[in-house]
């Protein structure tokens, strides 16, 4: 039986109630759907797209980005600077966090997660020359060397130290070391020992089980890393 009033007209309480409740769910869903998909992030907001970020940012990570130095990232693309460490947007410079050769700058080397410049060779020796040449022989008349740092996985790397001073003298290796994931390929640390004993010499080392790449070429002396350059390894 409907509710009357004192007029013993059926009341519209009840009914205005409904109307109220109606409108107020209607203002929430409107309300949430507005956040949920039509407001636009800040940086520093989540998002699980870019259409989700206002104007001028993407999303890395789940987090709306500038690509600016510090920002959030998921990939070197989210960046400015297109390098991206433990999802912080970076320089690659000297002193950056790193975790692969690929993470710092032209010239720069990963070391101990941190991009650094290679120690100055000069007080050991004056130049060391990198060239290519034949595998399974040294160099000489029958197999003459190119001056390069491109080789192919048929050739050999030869390494010569030039202006040796004669206080160089101790134990040196290499490391070539892949620069997008600063594995080492090759080394000869401990496949070999190799002496500087103050005066000029060369060594060297095939690339027949190094997969094409680009690559660093790290030489240590008494365990000090004292000259680094990139070298490419194509098939």
């Amino acid at each position: 039986m409907a509710d009357v009033n004192m007029t013993g007209k059926p009341s519209t309480g009840g009914k205005a109630w409904i109307w109220i409740v109606v409108i107020l769910l209607l203002i929430v869903i409107g309300v949430g759907g507005w956040y949920y998909f039509i407001r636009k992030s800040p940086e520093g907001g989540k998002c699980s797209l870019a259409a989700n970020c206002e104007s001028g940012l993407t999303c890395g990570a789940g987090i709306c980005s500038s690509g600016k130095v510090g920002s959030t990232c998921s990939a070197k693309t989210d960046c400015k600077t297109n390098y991206c460490v433990s999802q912080k947007c970076t320089e690659g410079k000297a002193g950056d966090a790193c975790q692969a050769y690929a993470d710092c700058a032209s010239g720069l080397f990963c070391l101990k997660d941190s991009c650094s410049t290679p120690a100055d060779f000069t007080k050991y020796f004056n130049n060391v020359i990198i060239s290519k040449i034949k595998p399974g022989t040294g160099p000489g008349p029958n197999n003459p060397e190119t001056i390069t740092t491109t080789f192919t996985t048929a050739d050999a790397i030869e390494i010569d130290f030039v202006g040796v001073k004669s206080t160089t003298i101790g134990d040196f290796y290499y490391e070539i070391v892949d620069r997008t994931t600063g594995a080492i390929s090759r080394s000869s640390k401990n496949e070999q020992q190799l002496t500087l004993s103050g005066t000029d010499r060369g060594t060297g080392t095939s690339l027949d089980n190094v997969a094409p790449g680009r690559y660093d070429l790290n030489i240590y002396f008494k365990s000090e890393l004292i000259y680094s350059t990139q070298i490419t390894v194509t098939k």
